[in-house]
């Protein structure tokens, strides 16, 4: 077991039709984990204000996970439900509305760390962001609104200027992050329905 600060963000959306789809993205954070409740919902709170900038307002923030162990299998330590107290948090970018992602669609944001592995390539941190904008001139790639609130967010978890304070690491270890960037071509991740993290 090693300390670290990891938080799962919970969002729902209109997927196929279905209300109630679901996504998360799981982040581990630089500094030490929080250790009482009122803590965790701070840094919560913290983490709402920079993921909002990066979904639409029909993609609400619905609850997280924290965990304060990187260990393969730990359990989570705090949670908290947005949804059992009606206040959904709903998002703030504004992509082009006449060209929005389908459901299995993604942006990708990266940060490039440090390390290579076995083969000599360079690792990287990805994230995956759903209901983003397409270029309506060229739906292959992210519209010019949604691109840049992507950079936006992957700047702001390379150099801490988030509103956590807090830059992106790995599950593992802290990471030297050389660069950040949002990928200008869309991507794909299937969604499958999931029970709620323990």
């Amino acid at each position: 077991m090693a300390a670290a600060t990891g938080i799962v963000m919970n969002h729902r959306f209109t997927y196929r039709g279905d209300t109630n789809e679901y996504y998360s993205n799981k982040y581990w954070l630089t500094g030490a984990p929080p250790t009482t409740s009122a803590d965790w919902e701070q840094l919560f709170n913290q983490m709402q204000l920079a993921c909002i900038k990066i979904i639409p307002p029909n993609v609400h923030i619905v609850g997280a996970y924290g965990y304060d162990d990187n260990t393969d299998g730990a359990h989570s330590v705090w949670s908290i439900d947005l949804e059992a107290q009606g206040g959904e948090t709903p998002g703030t970018m504004l992509p082009d509305p006449s060209t929005p992602m389908a459901g299995d669609q993604a942006g990708m944001i990266e940060w490039k760390t440090e390390r290579k592995n076995s083969r000599g390539k360079w690792i990287y941190l990805r994230k995956y962001i759903h209901k983003g904008g397409l270029n309506i001139s060229d739906p292959d790639r992210l519209s010019v609104a949604c691109l840049a609130a992507y950079d936006a967010f992957g700047e702001a978890f390379l150099d801490g200027t988030n509103e956590t304070g807090r830059k992106l690491r790995s599950q593992k270890q802290d990471e030297v992050l050389q660069e950040a960037h949002a990928s200008e071509f869309v991507t794909t991740r299937t969604l499958k329905r999931r029970g709620k993290r323990p």
